[in-house]
């Protein structure tokens, strides 16, 4: 049986790309530096507790696949990773050093889905449906994408948006655990 370690994370500014510097001015607007710079700081105490909690699942890396939510099937995935790692990213630091230890990095998102929610967070016309119709899409491919190319024998982890619903569409013959931390 396939074993798949969930992995619920909160995006960061480092992850938001162009939009960052926007987000985190409308952030220090409404709450000021100082909660800016007490957030990041909750945000790299989160990601080293995940690290932890990594290490002492005991994998063998190498026999390890990891899943990253907004990660399209590319043939860059690497690139992708290290290049949003370089720009500060704690969870792209980590699968880049889950990576360098021998586990294998697997494009895990559409990208025709992923520039259709780019294009759907853009639009003012958006509705609720629409996303939640994007969203279920999206986790189905990603749980097509983890049945097809992890192995009965394997270990895989998902990093995952806490919204995301992927569970419901995995077969049976994964076993998903939930990887709990706590925050310093």
């Amino acid at each position: 049986m396939a074993r798949l370690i969930y992995v619920p994370v909160v995006h960061s500014a480092a992850e938001m790309g162009s939009a960052a510097p926007g987000y985190k001015a409308a952030f220090v607007a409404r709450y000021g530096e100082s909660k800016w710079v007490e957030r990041s700081a909750e945000f790299d105490a989160i990601w080293g507790a995940i690290a932890d909690a990594i290490k002492t699942l005991g994998f063998d890396l190498k026999h390890v696949k990891l899943y990253q939510d907004s990660l399209p099937v590319c043939g860059r995935e690497n690139d992708l990773v290290r290049d949003l790692a370089s720009q500060g990213s704690r969870n792209h630091q980590l699968l880049e050093s889950l990576v360098r230890e021998g586990a294998t990095l697997v494009g895990t998102e559409s990208p025709a889905l992923l520039l259709d929610e780019y294009k759907l967070l853009q639009s003012p016309e958006r509705t609720e449906a629409q996303a939640a119709a994007l969203l279920e899409a999206r986790d189905r491919f990603i749980a097509e994408k983890i049945d097809a190319t992890l192995r009965d024998d394997e270990d895989a982890i998902l990093f995952i948006g806490a919204l995301h619903k992927v569970t419901k569409f995995l077969p049976q013959r994964i076993k998903v655990e939930y990887l709990a931390v706590r925050g310093q």
